[in-house]
């Protein structure tokens, strides 16, 4: 009866530990790149073979280079200390702005968005080292002149003007997507930092109008959203992602098809490693898979609201409110758009679509919300308290050489 009654204790008491925030976003991490990687090994290997590549698996090969880079990036990231993201904050938003105002001289032009330049050998797509950069931007900003955010001039200066004009530069590129994924990171950044409800009417207004101007000055954009709210386009032309990525997810049934086993990838359903891998998750690994994608990015969720709510730094609560609003926020655009409840928009499923810029940077900002997350209060007393894996093991093989 002890050791029973004490193992929802022993629950009870790991979940309240400052460590369990750390270790959801660990096991979050792991587990959408760990499914990314496989949907992609199978989607991206197709793709190859059917742009006549002689190596199948040469775009695997590319994710795997990037995720490396990522995970390094989030390794480094998670131990370094908070002063220093307060100090490098401005730095990198100021070279993403620099790569953004190359992007648009000299970028890079795919799907109609000129959003990506080439740097040695690889294409990289600045707008998402800018969400990083622009997150812990606002974090520093509105931390420091949070008690003046009842101003509209504190409220523009310099926070406001400065999103305003990266947006702007995401915009010239044409990308509304991630544009519409960074306006959402901006307004959640400002009202963690306390900003009064009545400014947030007043540029809801402006950005509501801003949106429909620039739906009517894409005829692909208008039409996209036309033919969606509609429901009623020609599913062999205008509507043929869309309902390919509906099937896909449709017979992949309770378990799906199996491993590497999707049928829409060959060539059915366009951006199956990109935009849509969420479709053939549920066509490989069926409801079981995307139901654990979901677990995955829960986990996620309740982890950034540990940071925000137990962190006593501004910084870190309006930073972390950041980025886990463009992480989380993307994710839902993205299913939404494979499960027909929104228009397409172009945005990839962070952690788990192919795409090296993304996923680098995915990783890196989830470096600095673990490195958040061990600067809670009380943290590095748990992390202290806890033996380290190595300890561990040693002492199992240590018992284990006396019993013998």
């Amino acid at each position: 009866m002890t050791a029973t009654a004490a193992r929802p204790e022993n629950a009870v008491t790991a979940w309240r530990s400052p460590a369990a925030t750390y270790y959801l976003l660990v096991a979050s991490t792991t587990i959408l790149v760990l499914v990314g990687l496989a949907v992609v090994l199978s989607s991206s290997s197709v793709a190859s073979i059917r742009a006549g590549s002689s190596n199948a698996y040469g775009l695997f090969l590319t994710q795997l280079m990037a995720l490396t880079a990522g995970l390094a990036a989030m390794v480094v990231g998670s131990r370094l200390p908070v002063m220093f993201w307060k100090r490098a904050a401005p730095w990198l938003l100021f070279s993403s702005v620099v790569l953004l105002l190359v992007v648009l001289t000299h970028g890079i032009t795919v799907g109609g968005n000129q959003a990506w330049i080439r740097i040695g050998g690889f294409s990289f797509q600045p707008s998402e080292a800018a969400k990083l950069g622009l997150a812990l931007y606002l974090g520093v900003v509105l931390s420091t002149f949070r008690k003046r955010l009842t101003n509209l001039k504190h409220v523009m200066l310099p926070g406001g003007i400065v999103a305003i004009g990266v947006i702007g530069l995401v915009l010239a590129g044409r990308d509304m997507g991630t544009a519409m994924v960074m306006l959402v990171l901006v307004a959640v950044a400002f009202w963690v930092a306390g900003v009064p409800a009545r400014f947030f009417g007043i540029f809801g207004a402006f950005a509501a109008t801003g949106i429909v101007v620039l739906l009517n000055s894409g005829t692909t954009r208008m039409a996209r959203l036309t033919q969606w709210a509609s429901g009623s386009c020609d599913d062999v032309d205008a509507c043929w992602q869309q309902t390919h990525g509906t099937w896909a997810l449709a017979s992949g049934g309770l378990w799906g098809l199996g491993p590497g086993m999707s049928r829409e990838k060959w060539g059915y359903l366009p951006a199956a490693d990109n935009d849509y891998i969420f479709a053939i998750i549920g066509e490989e690994f069926g409801l079981i898979g995307t139901l654990l994608v979901l677990a995955a990015y829960a986990m996620m969720i309740i982890a950034i609201t540990r940071i925000v709510t137990r962190a006593t730094d501004r910084f870190v609560q309006i930073s972390g409110a950041a980025i886990g609003a463009w992480i989380v926020v993307q994710a839902c655009i993205n299913i939404a758009v494979v499960l027909e409840l929104a228009p397409v928009t172009g945005v990839p499923l962070p952690l788990v679509s192919s795409g090296g810029s993304s996923l680098i940077m995915s990783l890196a900002a989830l470096g600095v919300l673990m490195s958040f997350a061990r600067s809670e209060p009380g943290a590095a007393e748990a992390f202290a308290a806890r033996p380290s894996v190595v300890r561990r093991s040693l002492a199992v093989l240590s018992r284990g050489r006396r019993r013998g």
